[in-house]
């Protein structure tokens, strides 16, 4: 006879037979067998009650191979920790394709875990999983923060951070916590509230003394883009150089703390801030720089952060004045950034040619100029349409 109850509360989830499979750490064949109502192992029943949260009554899982119910209370807690173990995976594949170039996907697969992870951190019998179940919800919530920024969502990602830093703040770790914190006054300084996001990321600051080097090295990385995004040349200078320092002692790290040091970023950054306090010649050299680094960064040497890089050379080569090289560098990075799903790298495109298109632009009406408009227009005609 069919195991209905196992099936609707799958189904509940928007889950395939292989989801559940995976989330649960089983094979597909003893899902199968399961929703057939056929007996399973005690441990395996105790898996796909750990992962869909509910009693064996509730899943119809009552014919059990070997041994009594009452086994599954000995089971409980080493098998919630497998499947802490298998979220973890998760949670690093995950992070693994956004890096590469599937924000959708990741975001899919994380949304799909938060609701168990949160249950677990707030259930009194579990507190010695609720602690680690806890840690993976930061880092979940932190890819989905990321994700959501990418997509120029900021909303979202203020929520996702806010979250995070609430689940560091529950556990006690103020290197989490501060990072977020930080992490909070990025997303307002997007949204143009600059004042208040240097506020934010300064009160990180101070809070930070006594944290690892990595944590107040990504803080006054954070904090120095700030400063050259508000105009601030010297408060720029001084923290991008003690971010460095900071961050060169680091060794470990990942996720959106970016504790594993490569210099990558902090040319960028470099870069990007040379180009806006006026000096793009400057800013190149930067940018040249920040290309070597990546090719020696297995780690992030994927299209979204070459995207990034062509997308910034391109910026500065017209800011100098060679708009041939600057257009073609865009046009490369637009496409690299249409390929990884980057809303935010592909509207840095859309704004530098409406820069370049302004009535006292000494560019306007050239045709290089014209030919990047048309492909903006067909990608995104065609994102729409899809």
């Amino acid at each position: 006879m069919k195991n209905l109850l196992l099936r609707t509360a799958r189904h509940q989830r928007g889950w395939s037979q292989q989801h559940l499979a995976d989330f649960a750490g089983l094979s597909l064949s003893t899902i199968e067998r399961a929703e057939r109502g056929e007996a399973l192992r005690i441990d395996n029943l105790e898996r796909l009650c750990t992962c869909l949260e509910q009693t064996p009554e509730q899943l119809g899982l009552l014919n059990v191979k070997g041994k009594s119910l009452d086994g599954m209370k000995l089971l409980h807690h080493s098998h919630l920790n497998e499947t802490l173990d298998h979220i973890e995976s998760i949670i690093d594949l995950a992070w693994e394709a956004w890096f590469a170039a599937n924000p959708k996907q990741a975001a899919r697969e994380i949304t799909k875990l938060l609701p168990g992870l949160e249950k677990t951190i707030y259930t009194p019998s579990l507190s010695a999983a609720a602690l680690r179940a806890s840690e993976l919800a930061i880092r979940a919530h932190g890819l989905l923060g990321c994700v959501s920024l990418d997509a120029l969502h900021n909303e979202m990602a203020l929520f996702h951070y806010t979250q995070a830093q609430t689940y560091a703040e529950e556990i006690r770790d103020k290197d989490l916590m501060l990072t977020y914190m930080a992490l909070l006054g990025d997303v307002l300084r997007r949204q143009n509230k600059k004042r208040e996001a240097i506020a934010c990321m300064e009160e990180a600051k101070d809070k930070a003394i006594g944290t690892t080097h990595a944590t107040q090295g990504h803080v006054l990385q954070l904090l120095a883009y700030a400063y050259a995004d508000a105009g601030n040349e010297a408060g720029f200078e001084k923290t991008i150089h003690h971010a460095t320092d900071l961050l060169g002692c680091t060794g470990e790290g990942r996720d959106a703390a970016k504790k594993e040091f490569n210099p990558f970023e902090i040319y960028e950054i470099q870069g990007k801030a040379n180009r806006d306090l006026g000096r793009p010649q400057k800013a190149l050299v930067f940018f040249d720089a920040a290309e070597k680094s990546l090719g020696k960064a297995t780690s992030i040497a994927t299209p979204r952060f070459y995207a990034l890089l062509a997308i910034s050379r391109g910026q500065a080569y017209c800011d100098a004045g060679d708009l041939t090289v600057g257009i073609d560098a865009a046009t490369r990075g637009f496409l690299l950034a249409n390929q990884c799903d980057s809303a935010r790298q592909m509207n840095r495109v859309r704004k530098l040619v409406k820069k370049l298109e302004r009535p006292e632009s000494p560019y306007r009406g050239e045709r290089k100029i014209g030919e990047l408009k048309d492909l903006l227009y067909e990608t995104y005609l065609h994102k729409n349409m899809d």
